[in-house]
Order: structure tokens, then sequence, then C-alpha cells
């Protein structure tokens, strides 16, 4: 346990000296922000037919959705190419296999590392939508729930990491494998919107998991399915990348 978690702060370490991840942050913040400005410009110029309140009564699941499908997805991509394919082509993975910590230890590490990440956009997201619902609606009714689909949200975005990290072992080129990644989920999310029974069959059709599970749910052998759906594309996705890590050869 302690080798896992030496290994993961290395891997944390590694992340944090990327400003670009800092200036996504903030990136995100001013998309908030200016998101907020344009609901009170509306509001304001309806001269009191849209409320205020009613404008940003739901903000924090409404920017949940671009987010949970865009923004944080396009961070996770270039996350997971800078500790795979990255670190590979600019030979510093060679130092990391040196190291006496398993291959297991150091591919879960790095995937729980981007998971961390991608929970910081999430929170921060969550905190600062809050913020502002609470000052300009003067409500912060349904927080519970609110926290709770940001919560649910965290699972889908484990596997969407496995999904990467698999692809990842295929190239030794970040630039190509952000590319590769970036066209096979834009593929997949495309597919599941234009054929909807597709989207059920695909994990990208479940990254606003808390659907299923707040409000109206569906059957209780329906959400095992679904569950199970998406337990099996983790496992086969993580089993295959670690597979092709282990045999990886630098």
């Amino acid at each position: 346990m302690k080798t896992f978690t030496a290994s993961l702060q290395n891997e944390l370490k590694k992340i944090t000296t990327r400003k670009k991840f800092f200036v996504f942050l903030i990136i995100e913040i001013v998309i908030c922000l200016l998101s907020s400005l344009i609901n009170l410009a509306i509001s304001k110029a309806s001269s009191g037919t849209i409320p205020t309140s009613l404008v940003f009564s739901n903000m924090p699941m409404s920017m949940l959705s671009f987010f949970i499908q865009i923004y944080i997805p396009l961070i996770i991509f270039m996350a997971t190419c800078d500790l795979f394919a990255g670190e590979v082509h600019d030979g510093t993975i060679r130092a990391t296999f040196m190291r006496p910590v398993s291959r297991l230890k150091q591919y879960f590490s790095k995937i729980l590392a981007i998971l961390i990440l991608a929970a910081v956009y999430l929170i921060t997201l969550f905190a600062l939508t809050t913020i502002i619902k609470a000052i300009t609606a003067h409500s912060v009714i349904g927080l519970g729930q609110n926290f709770l689909a940001y919560s649910l949200d965290l699972f889908p975005l484990i596997v969407l990491i496995l999904f990467a990290a698999m692809l990842n072992q295929f190239t030794n080129s970040p630039s190509l494998s952000i590319v590769i990644c970036v066209i096979a989920y834009l593929a997949l999310w495309i597919i599941g919107i234009l054929i909807p029974i597709m989207s059920g069959l695909f994990f990208t059709g479940y990254l606003q998991w808390h659907n299923l599970w707040l409000g109206i749910t569906l059957p209780f052998m329906a959400m095992i399915t679904k569950m199970g759906i998406l337990i099996g594309y983790g496992m086969i996705f993580g089993c295959i990348g670690y597979y092709l890590f282990e045999r990886r050869e630098v």
C-alpha cells in the first residue's frame, strides 16, 4: 500500500507541474462566470418576466451537462496522454519502470491520479455554480441532490479514463494518442445521438449517470443491466490496457 501511495503521489506531482491543467481550471471558472452574466442579462432584458431566481435555480445541473460530456473528457484525454504516451515518447517511462514498484501499481496509480484530477474539476464546478446560485437565486434548495448527481457522474468517468489509457498503449506519440481518443470518443457519442438505441450499448451514453438514479428511475433489473454494462466496459478496458502496459518495452 505504501508503494502504491508513493506512486500515486508521484503521478499527481507530474500533473500539478503541468500548468495547462491550472489554465483549463481557470477557463472552467470563466465559462461559469460568463454563463452567469448571460443569464443575468437575459433576466434583466425580460424586465422581470423571467425572474433571476428562475434563471439560476438549476445552474449546477445545467452546467454539469456540458462539462461532463465535453470539457472534462478533453481534460482526461490530455492527462492520460501525458502520463502514458507522453512518458514513452520522451523516455521518462524508463525511470518509472526502474522504480521498485510493480507495473500493476504504476498503471493504476496513473488511473487514480487522472480520476482525482477530474474530481477536482467537478468539485470546482459544483462549488462555483452552487455559490452563484445562492447569491443570485437566494436559495440552496436541492444542494444535496446536486451533490449526489456530481458524485454519481464520477463513476462513468472511471470507465472513460480506462478507455483512454487503453488507447494510449497502442502508440508512443502523445499527439496521435489524443487525436485517437477524441475521434473514438466523438464517434461513439455521435452514433449514440444519431441512433438512440445504440446509446444504451456504448459507455459514452452513461456519462450523465445521475439521470438513471435521480428523478424518474428505471426498474431495478434495468438498472442492474446498465450497471453491468458499465462495469463490463471498465473491466475490459482496464484488463486490456494493463496487459499492454505490462508487456510494453522501452
